[in-house]
């Protein structure tokens, strides 16, 4: 006797499992939300119970050609259990073998910030996942990861069509290229430790790579510069918040992300203080203090004025879009090009770069300098030992900086002769 399709479609499901015979020890078992086909056999003595597939994905027709394979096992003296469990095992070590599995595997064993994160994913998504990832590491050559690199190194622009309106950015550059090829051959470290792969394509392609191009940060602005990009800045008719937060980026010396992140709770103007939380830096080491960031009185008139227009809650420059979370830092990135008459090349980053140049030029100590931009003393010993914030100097140092951009941006010439009071330090 042998089950009829219309026996297997009208079986429903009953107070407790049942079974349904079809033939040569195949059969259905009905349970309260699957039907499965499943065959009762004995394999060295033992009994055992194969499961076929479920229906409907797997009719009675389809059934009956599987229970054949499986009786051609037996007759070869295979288990059929077994040999699906190492089939299983065999699909899931092929899949695990692909560039994506391993890619994988990688970034979760990053530690990057999420914005760090999410910018290089972006990246790799890109330009190398869609040619890569489908492909066993073993087959990938070095011609291979070297034609996606030369696509990554052609300058390219994508439109992203989320949010509102369209927003174009720029894809592809010499830079990427580099970038990319750093961690490609990251990945495939990870494919040689875990021996899947027996060398690196990626490794030997750091010479053929168009040179990497300078990036504009690394160069200080001089004080024409700053006055002219300072003047610019005051006749920008943007968003008022963009313009806010690059005037605290020249007056805090902070990273753009950590500036346009900042929230109302970090900010005591009546101290002309601002306390940025560890977990908010570049340096997240939870045993590090808070950052300190004395602010200048024209940053405290600003930031107060912005108070009482705003409300004071939340972030200080909130996302146009998605509200309860900052603006992007690359807004910041797109002032300057939009500004008229400046024929300089910058990024926010050389803000920075600009300060310290300055900063060191008048005579302040190196590590009131550091200590202002956040950096890690390179010396471990030193940084494990040396918790000093240098605050009533840079204090003092971020006044007179302060007062210098306001001389320059009037078109006044100010030179560096040596650390002087100034007279509106509070």
């Amino acid at each position: 006797m042998s089950l009829k399709k219309s026996d297997i479609e009208a079986a429903k499901p009953q107070d407790k499992p049942y079974r349904l015979a079809d033939r040569d020890g195949l059969y259905l078992d009905v349970r309260a939300k699957s039907k499965s086909w499943r065959y009762r056999y004995r394999f060295a003595g033992k009994e055992n119970i194969c499961t076929l597939g479920r229906y409907p994905e797997m009719g009675r027709d389809e059934a009956r050609e599987a229970l054949i394979a499986v009786r051609k096992l037996l007759a070869q003296g295979k288990d059929p259990s077994k040999e699906k469990k190492l089939e299983r095992i065999r699909a899931g070590h092929q899949n695990a073998q692909t560039f994506r599995a391993i890619f994988d595997e990688w970034v979760a064993s990053r530690t990057w910030a999420e914005s760090t994160k999410r910018n290089r994913l972006a990246q790799i998504e890109f330009h190398v996942l869609p040619y890569l990832g489908p492909l066993p590491v073993r087959e990938i050559t070095s011609m291979h990861v070297l034609d996606v690199l030369r696509r990554a190194g052609k300058p390219a622009q994508s439109t992203k069509k989320a949010g509102r309106g369209a927003r174009v950015r720029d894809v592809g550059s010499p830079n990427v290229a580099r970038r990319l090829r750093h961690y490609i051959a990251s990945v495939f470290n990870v494919a040689i430790a875990t021996g899947r792969a027996d060398n690196n394509p990626a490794g030997s392609l750091r010479e053929v790579l168009t040179p990497a191009v300078k990036a504009a940060h690394k160069t200080p602005l001089k004080p024409k510069q700053i006055g002219e990009f300072l003047r610019a800045l005051d006749g920008y008719r943007g968003d008022p918040k963009t313009v806010l937060a690059f005037r605290l980026l020249w007056w805090s010396m902070l990273r753009p992300g950590e500036v346009v992140a900042a929230h109302w709770d970090e900010f005591d103007l009546e101290a002309a203080t601002w306390t940025i939380p560890r977990a908010r830096m570049k340096h997240k080491n939870p045993h590090l203090p808070p950052h300190i960031v004395p602010l200048p009185h024209q940053a405290v008139e600003k930031l107060q004025a912005w108070k009482d227009f705003t409300g004071g809650i939340g972030h200080l420059f909130p996302h146009r879009d998605k509200p309860g979370t900052p603006m992007i830092a690359s807004t910041l990135g797109k002032v300057h090009a939009r500004m008229k008459g400046l024929d300089f090349a910058y990024s926010p980053h050389a803000t920075r770069t600009t300060a310290s140049t300055h900063l060191n030029q008048l005579g302040y100590r190196y590590d009131a300098i550091e200590k202002q931009l956040d950096h890690e003393d390179r010396d471990a010993i030193r940084r494990a030992y040396n918790r000093a914030d240098y605050l009533d100097e840079r204090r003092q140092m971020m006044q007179q900086w302060a007062d210098m951009l306001d001389e320059w941006k009037s078109g006044g010439k100010v030179i560096p002769v040596g650390v002087r009071k100034s007279s509106t330090a509070t």
